[in-house]
């Protein structure tokens, strides 16, 4: 979880914020706000089917603060110790670590569960069951070297066994999907070394491996048996004796309650009142609730990618040249403050711009440009042939020109991703392009991708950690909508995971032949009681104990 302190602000300064606010920027606010994850992959489904229920958005101030401004801690009175800690827990959901769809339930699995290895920041391989790994030279076996003297909540040890039956338990899950699809085999050649062997090379294969470990022959248990810091003691969690780690864990009390909750304002509610003391959520979700009372608000990377998809079978976006000059009409950083409330980072690339391989002169190069757009359009023959204002292309195949004009989807559910497609619209249109936008309800828009019944669609998709684009360019992939499959593409995307480098070449003909646009990367929000959290763990999915100690990183 990135470590930014968006904004820290007493009770009566927050309320004073927004009795300032006109009723028309407080509607604004809620428009922003009032979304609901849009989802393209199993994944994407499973994680926002929680955020829409278990959203709890940010109020005038904290939105501004996370836009992109530096974060002022503003203190008005003086933190009062936290001597109790709670979370919010939809029972609906469950606890089950592969199947639990609540972004809110997923925050208690963090102290129930440990992966072999998290995701940092900077999308890298943090190793915590795990101690070490090592690749192959043909980059198809990767072995990973188990951390000894770990045991389940049971008091049993924890093995490789243990280890290769989670991630094997794990695949087709509602929450992991396939992200294990190209594993080929998982053994456990003894106790401590896990060795998966993979139909491609992999630079980095922990990468996906930030899947929670339970013990072998659990996985049919409603709470299969974990090695985290604390065990589920009925609505309450209970900080556990025999935890590996010599460091205290992020949140140290001997029991966190467990508050149940149904809809956002429980959330709202309980935190407010001090009975829930952390909250995670899309601030950019189906419910919008503003939290008034002081609290710390933290900005979560992730993977979710927010793109501009296109039909390469039929209609005008067959033209490449054409495809590729709409990157240059987007201003990325104008819709993520417009309709996003400054949760996420613009990007020019198919990736986050946190991770070490996101080119940042390869995104100048194709970055917002309206001279850069126009020389693109005039090298694609894009011209007002007949003056009515609409741009016309010229094809061989037909033998001649046809209006530069579509319909771009986007689903209906996700208000502010209309919002930003229609920006997206409005730009082209101001250009001369003639689209019209058309928000589709979640089955209906799913059909129409499918179908290709569309020019372009606004798309969302919650990449893995590798930011690994096979989805869209494999023959059947699961996001290969309008005959994106291409073999070329498709063969830069494994040499992508053979070595990151390799990035570079394939998101480079991503921009040049236009096959889809990036637009930005999404952030989560976090809303913590102020003094209650030291500071969020850097990581993804998991709210991990505090980084290891220098003996524990030794053992």
């Amino acid at each position: 979880m990135k470590r930014k302190l968006a904004a820290l602000a007493a009770l009566a300064l927050a309320v004073s914020l927004l009795a300032g606010c006109s009723q028309s920027s407080l509607s604004w606010l809620k428009s922003k706000f009032q979304a609901r994850d849009e989802t393209v992959q199993a994944e994407t489904a499973a994680a926002s089917a929680s955020s829409a229920s278990a959203s709890a958005s940010a109020s005038a101030s904290a939105s501004s603060a996370a836009s992109g401004s530096a974060g002022t801690a503003i203190v008005t009175e003086t933190a009062q110790a936290v001597t109790s800690f709670g979370l919010g827990y939809q029972a609906d959901y469950g606890l089950h670590p592969y199947n639990c769809a609540s972004l809110n339930n997923r925050v208690i699995l963090s102290f129930l569960y440990e992966p072999l290895f998290a995701v940092d920041s900077a999308f890298q391989a943090v190793p915590v069951l795990a101690e070490s790994w090592e690749v192959s030279a043909d980059g198809l076996t990767t072995t990973v070297h188990l951390r000894s003297g770990v045991t389940f909540h049971d008091g049993s040890a924890f093995t490789a066994e243990d280890a290769a039956y989670s991630l094997n338990a794990s695949r087709n899950s509602d929450y992991y999907g396939t992200r294990l699809s190209r594993v080929s085999s998982i053994t456990a050649p003894d106790d401590a070394t896990l060795v998966l062997t993979t139909d491609t090379a992999y630079e980095c294969l922990p990468l996906l491996l930030d899947i929670p470990i339970i013990k072998n022959g659990t996985v049919n248990d409603a709470n299969p048996v974990g090695t985290g810091p604390y065990t589920l003691d009925g609505t309450r969690l209970s900080r556990w004796s025999g935890w590996w780690q010599s460091a205290a864990p992020l949140v140290d009390f001997s029991e966190i309650s467990l508050v149940s909750v149904d809809s956002a304002s429980d959330i709202r509610d309980n935190f407010e009142y001090g009975k829930i003391n952390l909250v995670v959520t899309d601030p950019n979700s189906a419910a919008y609730v503003g939290f008034h009372n002081d609290y710390e608000l933290w900005t979560g990377d992730s993977t979710i990618l927010q793109y501009i998809g296109y039909n390469l079978e039929d209609g005008v976006f067959t033209n490449y040249g054409l495809r590729a000059a709409v990157t240059f009409a987007i201003d990325r950083s104008a819709i993520l403050a417009d309709d996003l409330g400054g949760f996420g980072a613009p990007a020019v690339l198919p990736c986050s711009p946190q991770t070490s391989y996101y080119d940042a002169g390869l995104a100048a190069d194709y970055g917002y440009n309206l001279t850069n757009f126009y020389a693109q359009l005039d090298s694609a023959g894009a011209k007002d042939e007949d003056g009515d204002g609409v741009l016309d292309l010229y094809f061989d195949s037909l033998g001649y020109s046809i209006p530069v004009s579509g319909k771009m989807i986007v689903c209906s559910t996700s208000p502010s991703n209309v919002a930003a497609a229609q920006d997206v619209v409005d730009a082209l249109n101001a250009q001369g392009f003639q689209l019209t936008l058309e928000p589709l309800e979640y089955d209906a828009y799913h059909a129409a991708l499918k179908a290709g019944n569309f020019d372009l669609y606004y798309g969302e998709v919650r990449l893995s950690a590798n930011f690994d684009l096979s989805p869209f360019f494999r023959s059947g992939g699961s996001l290969s909508y309008g005959g994106l499959a291409d073999d070329t593409l498709e063969g830069l995307c494994e040499r992508a995971l053979a070595n990151n480098g390799n990035n570079y070449d394939l998101y480079k003909r991503i921009c040049q032949r236009g096959c889809l646009t990036p637009v930005l990367i999404k952030n989560l929000a976090v809303y913590s009681t102020r003094s209650a959290v030291t500071t969020p763990a850097d990581y993804l999915d998991w709210f991990l104990p505090a980084a290891l100690s220098q003996a524990d990183a030794e053992k």
